[in-house]
């Protein structure tokens, strides 16, 4: 952070002698990156990490104590107008996670500090219109008179509900309209959305013998006595929901006259909405661990960070149990991430048989009430373990053991959007830096980079070489990795077979239906069909500087054009293939909708269900296609990434990979990482128990090197193929990338800004004499267009490229990604 913080300047107001001064982070729509200063007054108790409120120009807004100090480096600063909570929401640790957020991803400071706290705690400043004296005879102007019949009519609003009933409403006409007594403007803060849920109850306070005898007393003189069936029900049930008791009858007024005779007292009370009380009670034992991971344990107890690097199916999840437990067992606490929401079910009920009570969970499927008060429940220490995808690892865990990444390779622990873009993976190591906390990080395909720290020394790493297979008594035996058949896509089409499914797959899946097993035609959607490819040799066009695949410019109008989406570099596409000559030179790619509806004319009276984000959008679709496929009511499951993840199937022996080779032409330098990443991943789903597995990878590449490590399940042949290239091309872990995107509707003005921002860095960078960062840009992206609006994007390729960034003037319609997770 720079030791020079920003003010809230107002020079009416020059603090005394004496007075403490406190570094704010301020919510505010200003995307500032540094604290404001403001005087603390006299008698005011605080500590870091408190709630307040502030002036923040002519509105009071919520900010966050960041530290406190005797000195401020200018006179006049304003006073802190109160105290939200005398207790603090963030400790010193997560304080300081908050400011090297906001100075490591270039963002707004207060949308880091808003990571640590309640959901829904954040008050929006609102501004709100007031009726005061509304004319019988409605100004003539329409404007004038919409916004005072809406007014008259709803009493107070916001000035976002009038704009919505009436239109645009400036400022300016409000003013004109309070000038003439018409109205009143105000500034104010929203309700938040993140709050207490209490239940109105009815509780008896005598005991249940006399309000039994007083119940038989008044329906003796009036059988349908309604504060007789009260009591009497109150004295088989002390205690009784609000609701129940109306239910019998009771009005306000029946329970008035009971309250008053000393017999009832209605009160609040807290309910707590806990989104995993199903899967708490558990106290399930540990089992033994084989020699290899309880060596692996014992390692990653002992390591500051660990790369726990094993196979699919070795059982990493009982390493991760068996951490957990030593860290609850000293006192501490412990965060589980995954990196997926469809993991978290099976998850829970792992985490939840085990530990039971001390288990909360955070993901972005919960409400803003339960995951409000999940997270008071971890503030509290009612709950010690954590499970959760990538937003948990900022759950106020009280003396933090444990952190652990499971698939930590997963590109889903970047955040893209919104601010801050943030990783969840650096986030926990320097969360573990700041509290002392071990860091494992698991993988069957670890990220390249994080794998060649652990090749250079910065971290430690173990390996699980077994796979293991539980069986149905539960004892485990050692398993046996799927085969797996690598089919070139080229010689079906030579031997007349145009389906999109391969002879071998085809009868694999057959096979698999008449044993009562189950499928998975895997599609990687993240492709489209905008790259090239030619079906007789499997030729894919790269661009020479880039080394990453050129695709098709949706934006070329006469001629079919290649573009690197990287450097901006086009080519004319040609009509035969360059390397063979093949006319079968042409757009590649098909979607999830096409392979479902291939899948049920194949395997007629085969049950074929779709996963992808399209049929997973209800909360609990995750929950209900996991539980399909668990209790066999599913044969063939069609789906994107989310099948690669996690998935522990009984009865999966048969993965098919439709179309290998569109993870491979994406213009991205991490294709082939994610390629081989995807390939082994979904692999690995199949024969996790004691049927064999097979895998089909269908490709018209099979000599690509992530196709063939893949086949291999060599993942070590792949990071020395992978690494090399890497330290040739200057990618990472040799170098970090920081990607700026402008948006904007007109393409003059869009290229026109895009343009001068790249000038001005090639401008400081030269002028400070350093050859570093590569600055590659303007160009368009791979995805030209979202939401109507134009898409420029600017690379910057270096040891630290953000702090040239930090030197530019950047608008709104900017965003800023250090070490994004897609080039795309």
């Amino acid at each position: 952070m720079s030791t020079h913080p920003a003010h809230a300047m107002d020079p009416a107001f020059v603090p005394p002698e004496g007075t403490m001064f406190a570094e704010v982070g301020v919510y505010t729509t200003q995307p500032a990156r540094r604290p404001f200063t403001y005087a603390v007054p006299p008698g005011m108790a605080l500590a870091p990490g408190m709630a307040v409120f502030v002036p923040f120009g002519p509105r009071i807004v919520q900010g966050i104590v960041l530290r406190l100090s005797e000195r401020s480096e200018v006179e006049a600063v304003r006073p802190i107008s109160a105290v939200m909570d005398p207790e603090p929401l963030l400790d010193p640790a997560r304080i300081a996670l908050a400011e090297w957020m906001a100075e490591e991803y270039l963002a707004p400071l207060w949308e880091c500090v808003a990571c640590f706290l309640p959901a829904g705690f954040g008050q929006k400043p609102v501004t709100m219109v007031s009726p005061v004296d509304v004319p019988p005879l409605l100004p003539v102007y329409p404007k004038d008179r919409a916004i005072l019949q809406y007014i008259a009519a709803h009493g107070r609003v916001t000035l976002d509900e009038l704009r919505k009933a009436v239109g645009q409403v400036s400022l300016t006409t409000l003013q004109r309209l309070q000038q003439e007594g018409h109205l009143t403007v105000t500034q104010g803060l929203a309700r938040p959305t993140g709050r207490p849920k209490f239940e109105r109850r009815v509780a008896l306070t005598v005991e249940p013998a006399a309000a039994r005898a007083e119940a038989e007393r008044l329906l003796a003189e009036r059988p349908r006595s309604v504060e007789g069936r009260v009591l009497l029900r109150l004295a088989e049930e002390p205690d009784l929901p609000l609701g129940a008791v109306r239910a019998l009858g009771a009005t306000p007024g029946h329970l008035e006259r009971l309250a008053e005779r000393g017999f009832i007292r209605a009160y609040d009370r807290r309910v707590e909405r806990d989104p995993v009380a199903a899967v708490r009670g558990g106290s399930r034992p540990p089992p033994v661990l084989s020699a290899e991971q309880a060596a692996a344990a014992d390692t990653a107890w002992r390591e500051r960070v660990t790369l726990l690097h094993g196979v699919t199916g070795s059982g990493k999840t009982e390493v991760y149990l068996d951490l957990v437990g030593r860290a609850l067992a000293a006192g501490g606490g412990a965060i589980v991430l995954v990196p997926e929401i469809s993991l978290t079910p099976q998850a829970i009920r792992r985490f939840g048989e085990r530990f039971g009570d001390e288990l909360a969970v955070f993901h972005s499927r919960l409400s803003t009430g339960e995951l409000y008060d999940q997270w008071f429940r971890v503030e509290r220490g009612e709950a010690r373990l954590v499970l959760g995808s990538r937003s948990a690892v900022f759950a106020p865990v009280r003396k933090l053991e444990l952190v652990v990444l499971d698939e930590e390779h997963e590109w889903s622990y970047k955040q893209s959007d919104p601010v801050p873009r943030y990783h969840a993976r650096d986030v926990a190591l320097k969360l573990g830096e700041l509290t002392g906390a071990r860091v494992v990080l698991g993988s069957a395909t670890p990220d390249v980079v994080t794998y060649h720290r652990a090749e250079t020394g910065q971290i430690a790493r173990v390996e699980l070489a077994t796979r293991l297979a539980p069986a149905e008594d539960g004892s485990v035996t050692e398993g046996a990795l799927p085969s797996v058949q690598v089919v070139d896509m080229r010689e079906e089409l030579r031997a007349g077979n145009r389906s999109m499914f391969s002879r071998a797959l085809r009868q694999a899946v057959r096979e698999a239906l008449v044993a009562g097993e189950q499928a998975i035609l895997f599609v990687n959607r993240r492709g489209s069909a905008r790259f090239v490819l030619c079906r007789d040799c499997g030729f894919l066009p790269l661009c020479p500087s880039c080394e990453v695949a050129m695709s098709l410019d949706a934006e070329a109008t006469i001629h079919a054009m290649l573009r690197c989406h990287h450097c901006g570099r086009t080519k004319r596409l040609e009509e035969r293939c360059p390397n063979c000559d093949s006319l079968r030179y042409r757009p590649f790619g098909v979607g999830t909708q096409r392979v479902e509806a291939e899948a049920r004319a194949v395997f007629r009276g085969a049950r074929v269900a779709r996963w992808d984000s399209d049929t997973a959008r209800t909360r609990d679709a995750h929950e209900r296609m996991v539980a399909a496929l668990e209790a066999g009511k599913i044969d063939i499951v069609v789906g994107t990434q989310l099948l690669a993840k996690g998935l522990d199937l009984e009865r999966l022996t048969v993965v098919g990979v439709v179309d290998a080779d569109v993870g491979l032409s994406l213009p991205d330098y991490r294709a082939a990482e994610r390629t081989y990443q995807l390939l082994s991943q979904v692999a690995g789903r199949a024969g996790r128990r004691d049927r064999p597995g097979r895998v089909y990878i269908q490709t018209y590449e099979p000599e690509a090197p992530p196709i063939v490590a893949a086949a291999e399940h060599d993942y070590r042949g792949f990071y020395e193929s992978e690494i090399a290239h890497r330290r040739r091309a200057g990618y990472p872990p040799f170098s970090r990338i920081a990607r700026l995107v402008y948006r904007h509707h007109d393409e003059a003005a869009g290229l026109e800004e895009a343009s001068r921002v790249a000038r001005e860095l090639r401008v400081l960078r030269d002028a400070a004499g350093r050859a570093e960062p590569e600055i590659l840009g303007p160009t368009r992206p791979f995805i030209p267009r979202v939401r109507g609006e134009l898409r420029w994007q600017i690379l910057l390729r270096g040891r630290a490229p953000g702090t040239l960034i930090g030197q530019v003037r950047l608008g709104e319609r900017w965003q800023v990604d250090i070490d994004p997770a897609s080039l795309l």
